[in-house]
């Protein structure tokens, strides 16, 4: 079925390429690989003699969902630098501390790191105690004045929102605003599943989840559904059907603050520090904070480059957003958001040349379906980091087609012969299925950018064209798409 497949594949690339129309006619014969009502654009070019190899649609406005990721990594490198490290910090008067008692408030600062875990938080109050504190006659204020307005991007998926991928984007982050726990089936007959959370975590999760058949869950139309509300409180609730391993859970923690807060608490008990007043969550004026205050214990995050290495290979939906407002932060010297992050990106990219007007960008991770990209603007951002890649150093952290990363076991570039040739950035979300990056090929690089838009696989159906094949799939489409940029040659 494959060999017919991809020999009705390699008949359209075989074409003699006479003229450009000729040639972006056979580019368009491969979208006949799509499912019927599939929107696509693309572009690639060859950097080097600068001429377009072949473009569709290029200057439609599409979802990027996480390309998105390859704007925010750019201008996180432009701005902030590879030497940039998130700082979390225990601030209070050294003047205020004796005899092992600190006489007033102190604060833990947070700045938004997205790798910040309770291992660290403890390791602060650790190094807070050798510096002298034994007891604090005060409160312990958990500063949250790094970042402010809404956790989520405008327009993400309400019902995306209470699991991890998602994770709220708040100054106040531990172990990624994320719970994990299993839900599993005891016993053989059992008629409910069994939940698992760890007794540490201080949340609230309880289930009334039955078990059923396969063919009972279709004919009730149930599957595992989860409610929430602000307080970190969750019920699944529905149906799930017998597995032989746990189904594993990662709830997204909807008040990072109250978290905080109760891990802050535990660890202050643990690590042996008497403390009078409470733990409490306040919106310090953070520069005032500084000025009058020393730092007791500090903790700083890996660098920029090994977090944006993380973010692009692994599509790290928390490290992109508290990069894109820490970026918002730092170029208007206040709280950061995804109002001032956006307009920060914008304005350094613009230096560089990169006009994105035309774009409508909501965040940095790429959740948000408001956003909206062209190829064309993916390209001036694709060009210049190619072009700048001494400067930059981004290539590095891109997936590489059956090596790393997004890219591992892509489907799409599992060709023997794309491996480790096809170096770029995924996005998905639902109906989304997007690529930007470089194909080495034996002429040389070429750079591209796939858009696919309004993808339904679910209905889609075996193509009249390609007869006796596997049914029409995104995955159909890219292994010619790439095959042609690989093999092919550029038009004169």
């Amino acid at each position: 079925m494959l060999k017919v497949c991809w020999f009705f594949i390699s008949s359209i690339l075989s074409v003699s390429v006479l003229s450009s129309p000729v040639l972006a006619q056979q580019w368009q014969q491969l979208q006949s690989l799509l499912p019927k009502g599939t929107q696509v654009s693309y572009l690639v070019l060859d950097p080097h003699s600068k001429k377009t190899i072949a473009s569709f649609q290029e200057e439609t406005l599409k979802t990027p969902a996480s390309v998105q990721k390859l704007l925010t990594a750019t201008t996180a490198k432009l701005y902030l630098g590879d030497d940039f490290r998130y700082q979390t910090a225990i601030q209070g008067d050294k003047k205020a501390l004796k005899a092992g008692i600190y006489k007033g408030d102190l604060s833990l600062h947070f700045s938004g790191d997205p790798t910040l875990t309770r291992q660290h938080i403890k390791q602060l109050l650790q190094g807070l105690k050798r510096a002298g504190v034994n007891k604090i006659e005060g409160d312990f204020l958990l500063d949250n004045s790094a970042f402010n307005g809404y956790q989520w991007s405008n327009g993400q998926a309400w019902n995306d929102l209470g699991v991890c991928y998602t994770s709220p984007t708040s100054a106040i982050i531990v172990n990624r605003n994320c719970v994990q726990g299993n839900l599993s089936v005891p016993a053989e007959q059992a008629e409910k599943a069994r939940l698992f959370v760890p007794d540490y975590e201080p949340v609230d999760i309880t289930a009334d989840v039955d078990v059923v058949t396969k063919e009972q869950r279709d004919t009730l139309f149930c599957d595992l559904e989860l409610t929430r509300d602000s307080h970190n409180k969750y019920h699944l609730w529905g149906c799930m059907v017998p597995r032989k391993r746990a189904f594993p859970l990662a709830f997204a923690v909807n008040d990072p603050n109250t978290y905080a807060q109760k891990i802050v608490e535990a660890e202050i008990k643990q690590v042996g520090i008497n403390l009078i007043g409470d733990v409490k969550v306040a919106t310090l004026d953070y520069q005032k904070t500084v000025a009058s205050s020393s730092v007791l214990a500090s903790h700083l995050s890996p660098s920029l480059s090994a977090l944006l290495k993380q973010m692009m290979k692994d599509s790290d939906n928390l490290i992109a957003d508290s990069l894109f407002k820490t970026v918002g932060a730092h170029y208007f010297q206040q709280a950061g958001n995804f109002r001032n992050g956006t307009k920060a990106m914008k304005a350094i990219l613009k230096e560089q040349g990169i006009d994105l007007e035309n774009a409508y960008i909501a965040d940095g991770s790429g959740l948000s379906r408001h956003n909206l990209m062209s190829a064309e603007l993916f390209m001036s951002v694709m060009k210049f980091v190619y072009q700048q890649e001494a400067k930059l150093g981004l290539l590095d952290s891109l997936s590489v087609a059956g090596v790393d990363g997004t890219l591992r076991y892509h489907k799409g570039v599992n060709a023997k012969a794309l491996k480790g040739k096809v170096i770029a950035k995924t996005g998905s979300l639902k109906g989304v299925a997007n690529l930007v990056g470089i194909v080495k090929s034996p002429t040389g690089d070429k750079l591209f950018v796939l858009m696919i838009n309004g993808y339904n696989q679910e209905n889609s159906v075996t193509r009249a064209v390609i007869p006796r094949v596997e049914k029409a799939s995104a995955y159909l489409f890219e292994k010619a798409f790439f095959k042609h940029i690989y093999e092919g040659t550029t038009p004169k």
